[in-house]
């Protein structure tokens, strides 16, 4: 088959092609109904294992200490052992992020799929509404399986229960995992910001955008980096407030 005659068919395939050809899958995605059911379900599935796993087996005692350590540096004892219930446990924790993070991405995408709604609402080619943006958002972060994966990988070869790593495993394809920056430094939360798999999803965006409305390259990019840019923006600014 052609390059030109290329026709995505199914989900199932789609989740293969987004990573490869985008452009055709979001051509696809603009004509059927119902599609985002499968990268809505593999990314809340998939991303939400690597946290899980890493609290069901890290020293749990250890990795609450050193949250501590970094926020409250000069507390004393007393406070020190006040604070600690506020944590609870490694199960109750790595139970929580089954919850938790599949209503983060959800409350994010929802808030993306506005987003891209708003930005797009005077395109005289758009006619997709806020459901279709928001359905699009899963297949934006799709990259994020990749991400988890490796994190999946790196979790069962270098933590057994109570291992003492640090959660920068979490974020492997981060600056902050890459160049090793230790979770005490105070460009830890800004650098694992920067990640590949978010510059990927914003390069899905903005073929998103320029097959479903009438910008042009560079105006897709911009649109599709404005959130991330904002949240870097937000990051930077406290990180040199610390």
């Amino acid at each position: 088959m052609s390059e030109k005659n290329y026709e995505v068919t199914n989900p199932i395939q789609a989740c293969n092609d987004v990573f490869m050809r985008p452009s055709d899958v979001f051509k696809a995605l603009s004509l059927k109904e119902n599609w985002s059911w499968l990268p809505f379900i593999l990314v809340v599935v998939i991303s939400s294992l690597p946290t899980y796993l890493y609290f069901d087996m890290v020293d749990y005692n250890w990795y609450v200490d050193t949250q501590i350590a970094m926020s409250m540096p000069d507390a004393s004892p007393a406070e020190l052992e006040n604070i600690r219930p506020a944590y609870g446990t490694g199960k109750s924790t790595a139970m929580f992020t089954l919850i938790g993070a599949p209503l983060y991405l959800i409350v994010v995408s929802a808030v993306l799929g506005l987003y891209f709604t708003l930005v797009t609402r005077n395109d005289e080619k758009s006619i997709h509404s806020f459901f279709d943006w928001y359905g699009a958002q899963w297949w934006f972060m799709m990259p994020t399986l990749i991400a988890s994966a490796i994190s999946l990988v790196l979790i069962l070869i270098f933590m057994d229960p109570g291992s003492q790593v640090s959660q920068s495993l979490l974020s492997p394809t981060s600056l902050s995992y890459l160049l090793s920056i230790p979770t005490s430094s105070k460009w830890f939360t800004f650098m694992s910001y920067l990640r590949i798999d978010a510059v990927w999803s914003i390069y899905l965006g903005a073929v998103c955008l320029q097959q479903w409305t009438n910008f042009n390259r560079n105006k897709s990019i911009i649109f599709s980096a404005v959130p991330t840019l904002i949240i870097l923006t937000i990051a930077l600014l406290w990180t040199f407030s610390q």
